[in-house]
């Protein structure tokens, strides 16, 4: 990592190790605790396989009985789940299973002590039923235990570090803790290997793992104190998929000949979430007898089509994911689920001759899917089982992969997550193919709600913090920025209402005296309906959002028109007065007068000196999650940028840095604790029993890292010897 700020202190790394993935991580005294809460941290509930990976460095000998590095607790009452603790010179492994006898499965080895010898070390527990239970130390396989069959049972729904569970904080262990990550698969040696890393290049980043974890905790990095407790941010963020209703919702991706594949052989793969045991179409070719895969009886698959059979026995609608590939050749047809070979029938090839389109989620409005789909594949090949450019790697351990670079059959890819972009003066969505013959898909009956995030797999975040803001305390940040000499701009935020309360301002700027001196952004009086105005121009785009969700809001000026976007899409185009603002403004109230405060969070306010279009839009978008603006393609039009949250410091008030320009925010009635996490995250950790000096300069394979003491985001200058 290069030298950043982290409220409240700089993190300078020594030069020899900015590159490396870890250089800071969090000291446990024995009584503390990181932890995501009862409820926030479902991922290992039910799972038939999972994994997580911890590095410790103690020189405390002796700690037990029962000192826990990390601990994913059965139920609510604190009991055993799937874990690691100490217990003197010994380590003990141990899982709980619903099925295993006795449930609670437990090893432990002795180390004779040699754990506690001031050094780092890495721990790896994996379990995956039919294999057991596995236990790595610095990468070495030390044990493998067949007796534990069956799923994971994880009711507490929380991952512990450094303690047993909230609120049964009476099991910590007193150690130095980095890069905590959870998996729901099992790791393989190499991926363990990769985790281990080495003094040269560090310890390995979870993220560059396929697939990414469901958790990423790096300990000390990033974590926030907000005055009471330390902020730690899951670093793994849900990637999203399209939900269809079952109605006459789907996608028509063209009747390209390169969807025509040979009438010899060809390979359809796609993911699927459902809970309907109704006949539901996933995708079809061909109006009659050609092909149409469908969820049917008992929650099986059937291929209709010539000699129509279905699956036996196995249900694809119990709610979780699956995924499904079905191969044919000249002579017979292979139905996979989730890597596995589920059944085999007669040839099942179509007329290469069909003009009809391809259609995802239904048979052009008959048999509508109710579900999630993901990842729709068409390749002009019968793919094998295993091996490469298989079925076995397009499962990729439960998770779509994120390149398709090997598989030269591959004629269509519909990912069906965020990179598809809503229209709305015409409410449909286009979805991009990206194989080569680039036949992009065009919803229909899908309205904007349809693109949702999933469990299904995960990306990396940018921005973990935002900042909240209290109406009822008269909140706010003033920029005060000059904004006379605009003649056209581009406002953006993050926003997160939680309340229908009055009016409320994401932003706004002027004095509002005649039309034009005014340009302000947020929900409408007792409403959540987007609307933007210059005092003399109400703008109101009849479009709501939902309470307690981020959401993407986009207003630009150029002349006398006003655009309003929303998550990406255009929502509104409106005649408003010419832009004549001044240096008054503020993020989370009116500028106009102090009153119609936000009451909510706010993230990644910007400022452009010009019009974006809908292609910067998107960019700027970004799938849901906020990025790096300085790398924007229109990075030169950016006058200001304020994170929030991120590269802010607090010191009686908020000071929040721009990244752009010199426009650095003041805080309004503010306090510490304002701080929060950021656009789309999920199951972040929050510290109990830390006082805010827990963050070390020690890392795995990095030390002799800096910490800064009683220095703001704003000591940093420009100013360098020459």
């Amino acid at each position: 990592m290069s030298t950043q700020f982290t409220n409240r202190q700089w993190r300078l790394p020594n030069n020899e190790n900015k590159d490396k993935q870890s250089n800071y991580s969090m000291d446990f005294d024995g009584t503390q605790a990181v932890s995501q809460g009862v409820g926030n941290f479902t991922s290992f509930n039910g799972v038939s396989e999972c994994s997580v990976s911890i590095w410790f460095k103690s020189s405390t000998s002796g700690q037990g009985p029962y000192k826990w590095f990390f601990n994913v607790p059965k139920n609510t009452t604190g009991s055993h789940g799937f874990g690691i603790y100490a217990r003197g010179t010994f380590l003990e492994f141990h899982s709980y299973t619903s099925t295993s006898s006795p449930n609670l499965t437990e090893v432990e080895i002795d180390f004779g002590g040699s754990q506690w010898d001031g050094n780092w070390h890495h721990l790896v527990l994996t379990y995956k039923n039919g294999v057991g239970l596995r236990g790595y130390y610095d990468s070495v396989l030390q044990f493998t235990n067949t007796s534990a069959t069956g799923t994971i049972t994880a009711g507490g729904e929380e991952l512990a570090i450094g303690n047993f569970s909230q609120p049964f904080l009476t099991s910590g262990i007193i150690a130095q803790l980095d890069g905590v990550s959870a998996f729901t698969y099992a790791l393989s040696q190499s991926q363990i290997t990769t985790l281990y890393g080495s003094s040269s290049t560090g310890i390995g980043n979870p993220m560059s793992l396929s697939p990414a974890p469901v958790a990423y905790y790096p300990l000390g990095d990033q974590d926030s104190f907000n005055g009471a407790d330390y902020l730690v941010p899951n670093s793994s963020l849900k990637d999203y998929v399209f939900d269809f209703d079952g109605s006459n919702d789907y996608i028509d991706c063209g009747n390209d000949s390169s969807l025509n594949v040979s009438t010899s052989n060809y390979s359809l793969s796609f993911w699927i979430k459902t809970t309907s045991t109704t006949n539901l179409v996933v995708c079809e070719k061909g109006s009659n007898d050609e092909l149409a895969i469908q969820t049917y009886t008992s929650g099986n698959i059937r291929w209709a089509g010539i000699n129509s059979f279905e699956t036996s026995g196995v249900n694809v609608s119990d709610g979780n994911w699956h995924h499904l590939v079905f191969v044919a050749d000249s002579s017979s047809a292979f139905i996979y689920i989730d890597k596995n070979l589920n059944a085999t029938g007669g040839n099942k090839i179509k007329s290469s001759s069909n003009t009809d389109s391809f259609y995802i989620g239904s048979r052009a409005g008959l048999y509508g899917f109710n579900g999630s789909i993901s990842n729709v594949q068409v390749f002009n090949t019968a793919l094998p089982a295993t091996g490469s450019n298989s079925v076995e790697t397009l499962y990729n351990n439960g998770s779509p992969l994120t390149s398709m670079s090997g598989f030269t059959s591959l004629q269509g890819w519909w990912k069906l997550d965020a990179s598809a972009t809503y229209d709305s003066s015409t409410t449909t969505w286009s979805i991009p193919d990206d194989s080569s013959n680039s036949n992009t898909g065009t919803s229909s009956g899908m309205t904007q709600s349809a693109l949702q995030q999933s469990d299904l797999s995960f990306k990396t975040s940018f921005s973990p913090y935002a900042l909240s803001f209290d109406r009822g305390s008269s909140e706010s940040i003033d920029v005060n920025m000059d904004l006379s000499s605009f003649s056209s701009i581009t406002v953006s935020t993050w926003a997160k209402f939680n309340s229908t309360t009055g009016f409320q301002y994401v932003y706004s700027a002027g004095t509002g005296s005649v039309a034009g001196d005014m340009l302000g952004i947020g929900k409408w009086d007792g409403t959540t309906e987007i609307y933007s105005f210059d005092r003399a121009n109400v703008n109101r785009t009849g479009v709501s959002v939902t309470l307690n969700t981020w959401n993407h809001i986009l207003v630009t000026h150029t002349g006398t028109t006003r655009k309003i976007y929303l998550n990406g899409s255009l929502i509104g185009t409106f005649t408003s007065g010419n832009l004549n603002l001044n240096s008054i403004n503020f993020i989370g109230r009116y500028s106009f007068s102090a009153s119609n405060y936000m009451d909510g969070s706010i993230s990644n306010v910007s400022i452009w000196n010009t019009e974006l279009t809908s292609s910067q839009v998107s960019e700027l978008y970004s799938e849901g999650v906020p990025q790096n603006l300085l790398n924007h393609s229109a990075v030169s039009s950016l006058i200001s940028w304020w994170q929030l949250g991120s590269n802010s410091s607090f010191n009686t008030n908020w000071t929040v840095l721009d990244e752009k320009g010199t426009n650095n925010g003041t805080s309004v009635n503010m306090t510490e604790s304002d701080i929060t996490n950021g656009v789309n995250s999920y199951a972040n950790g929050l510290s109990s029993g830390m006082g805010g000096d827990e963050v070390i300069g020690l890392a795995p394979f990095s030390d002799a890292n800096s910490l800064s003491v009683n220095m703001d985001v704003l000591d940093r200058t420009e100013d360098t010897p020459n």
